[in-house]
């Protein structure tokens, strides 16, 4: 894993001292080595400390190539073609071979050069198409003046860009680097994108809270030509589930040797936090560590079945207790962002991943199961008011006269804009009691919805469930759960590698019937457990489903509560929030609502940091 910068405009030169800040500003994405170069506006390498109309920079974390042959950025033989790279691609071998027949020269064994041959011999969406891994790059053509920005399928690595007038752009791994290079006006905040984090807990697609900044999308690439600047998109999976109810066995088996496959080409080292991922792994590196975090005084913890997991498959097991300096954590934890982040369970994720590096610089995660084989509570609850007659019966529960209501009005609504109201954290009426009035009659709510509904108003299926995966697959999972382990595996200098969102897999899941997702008794991840079962005994691992969630309301004792309101009132902007908001928001209140003191929290730390605060 590594961070990347650069930089392209027709006439407007770049210092080379401002690329190398805005590279260093990414210094905890790569470690272990930086580079730069930079080029005149006719295509040759700028003389040394002498600025350039475009550039490249980089930050590395070696993992595959330790030596400097895999030093970035990184050109071809003839030094024509250019790279600055962040990520893995898993699959680089099998396209080695055939590409040195092709006459292709390789000077190092990492998989940043076979990108470039790739590029070279199949063109852009050639090169993308054959690639299985997570990434973020740019190819720089210096003397045809052109430059291509890609990223991955399901966006696991990230990729932000400016563009000014003059066709002007800077882009990078995050927004901090932009920052760091004058290139973002803070003041010049998105109200929508404000909107979307306060409705979703965070921003969708390619809006960012500033109006400046935006982000490549999952699954895309970008052609900068001269000043000319487009995007495209060259995969997406959409839910479309087989017509015909097909045996489950055969689905479990298929299933296994695409998981399997998917472990194979990641592993390298690591820790890992999946029973499913930890069992597959085993059976192919049996010298791995499996790695749980737990907290003191956390009711929820979930060491001792880890422990008891690890253990049946002859696992090394380490417990990695947090009980000191928590709270010095939060505001790190919240700033890592660079903008307001909703999701509280990044604070035992970047635990995690800080004590995990003390051991190991790549790790295996479970993330994505429940997205892609029907795990959340929300999927039951929509089934049983959106689902087939079947569906519907089987999901059904004792309702009072007001769940019926509710559930009638949802059921009006349809699954797509249904299942994404849902989502709110914070309503309109909500809203009324910390939003300025500028924001309240500015009409948000719709445009923050807006791109979760445009993935549900074009999934091909009417199925409720694949509306439902549909919406999470390229909202939730993209952008927040996907964000938040990137940035907080980063911050701690720490490779995290995702099986389950092999594109193969998501492409395999996406295609699944009703049955191979949920049993008789409407329980989830129906072919996940069956292949679970082949594997690791019932008793270990059926159990209800805890989250990752950490005991926040727990750690926001009165003394902090009361600080965190009289911040609010300090430093957020009264153009866009009211005072004595604060107080409303962090109003006890019952069920999940202390979690979102979280948003509070994240959006103090956020407003802070603009006024140069910490």
């Amino acid at each position: 894993m590594c961070g990347i910068v650069g930089y392209c405009s027709p006439e407007r030169p770049l210092d080379p001292d401002l690329l190398d800040r805005m590279r260093d500003a990414l210094a905890h994405r790569g470690p272990d080595g930086a580079g730069s170069r930079l080029w005149t506006a006719a295509g040759a390498p700028a003389a040394s400390g002498h600025p350039g109309e475009m550039a490249l920079a980089h930050r590395r974390l070696s993992i595959i190539d330790l030596t400097e042959s895999g030093a970035q950025p990184m050109a071809n033989e003839d030094g024509s073609l250019w790279i600055t790279f962040n990520g893995e691609i898993y699959n680089f071998a099998d396209h080695r071979a055939a590409l040195q027949q092709a006459g292709h020269v390789f000077r190092s064994h990492c998989d940043t050069e076979t990108i470039l041959h790739l590029f070279e011999q199949h063109g852009i969406t050639g090169a993308l198409e054959r690639m299985n891994g997570m990434f973020a790059f740019a190819l720089l053509d210096p003397a045809r003046r052109r430059c291509v920005l890609a990223r991955d399928r399901l966006g696991k690595k990230p990729l932000y860009y400016v563009r000014k007038p003059g066709g002007l752009l800077v882009f990078a791994s995050e927004i901090k680097a932009l920052v760091a290079g004058g290139f973002v006006d803070r003041s010049l905040l998105d109200p929508v994108g404000l909107d979307q984090f306060w409705t979703l807990g965070y921003t969708c697609g390619e809006r960012t809270v500033f109006e400046d900044v935006r982000q490549l999308p999952a699954g895309c690439y970008a052609e900068w030509d001269n000043g000319n600047f487009t995007v495209k998109r060259y995969w997406d999976a959409r839910f479309s589930p087989d017509p015909a109810d097909r045996p489950l066995d055969p689905l479990v088996d298929e299933f296994s040797a695409l998981l399997d496959d998917a472990v194979r080409i990641r592993l390298v080292a690591g820790g890992i936090d999946s029973t499913l991922i930890c069992a597959a792994a085993r059976a192919i590196h049996p010298e791995l560590c499996a790695y749980t975090v737990a907290f003191d005084g956390d009711a929820h913890d979930e060491s001792g079945h880890a422990a008891r997991v690890a253990e049946y498959l002859g696992l090394r097991h380490r417990v990695l207790k947090v009980n000191a300096g928590l709270r010095d954590s939060f505001a790190r934890v919240a700033r890592q962002f660079d903008t307001p982040f909703g999701d509280v369970s990044a604070i035992p994720t970047w635990h995690l991943c800080r004590q995990a590096r003390k051991h190991v610089t790549v790790a295996l995660t479970g993330d994505a199961g429940d997205e892609l084989f029907g795990g959340y509570d929300d999927y039951r609850t929509g089934l049983s008011i959106w689902g087939t007659p079947a569906q519907r019966a089987l999901f059904r529960s004792p309702e009072g006269l007001r769940a019926r209501l509710s559930g009638l009005r949802n059921r009006l609504r349809g699954p797509s804009r249904g299942f994404v109201m849902w989502a709110r954290q914070f309503g309109q009426n909500h809203k009324r009691s910390f939003y300025s009035p500028r924001m309240m009659n500015a009409g948000l709510l719709p445009k923050a919805l807006e791109d979760r509904l445009e993935w549900g108003r074009t999934c091909p299926s009417a199925d409720a469930l694949a509306i439902m995966q549909d919406i999470d697959l390229h909202s939730y999972l993209v952008d927040d759960i996907l964000v938040k382990v990137d940035r907080m595996s980063m911050a701690a200098s720490l490779e995290c590698r995702t099986p389950l969102l092999d594109y193969r897999i998501v492409e395999f899941a996406a295609r699944l019937p009703f049955s191979a997702k949920f049993d008789e008794q409407g329980r989830g991840k129906r072919i996940l457990r069956r292949l679970l079962a082949r594997k690791v005994p019932e008793a270990l691992w059926d159990r209800p489903k805890q989250g990752f969630t950490p005991p926040w309301q727990d750690w926001l004792d009165h003394e902090a509560r009361e600080d965190l309101r009289a911040r609010w009132t300090g430093v957020m902007p009264r153009a866009w929030f009211l005072p004595s908001g604060g107080e409303a928001l962090l109003a006890r209140r019952e069920g999940s609502f202390p979690l979102l003191t979280w948003n509070v929290f994240s959006a103090v730390e956020f407003f802070d940091s603009l006024r140069g605060g910490g």
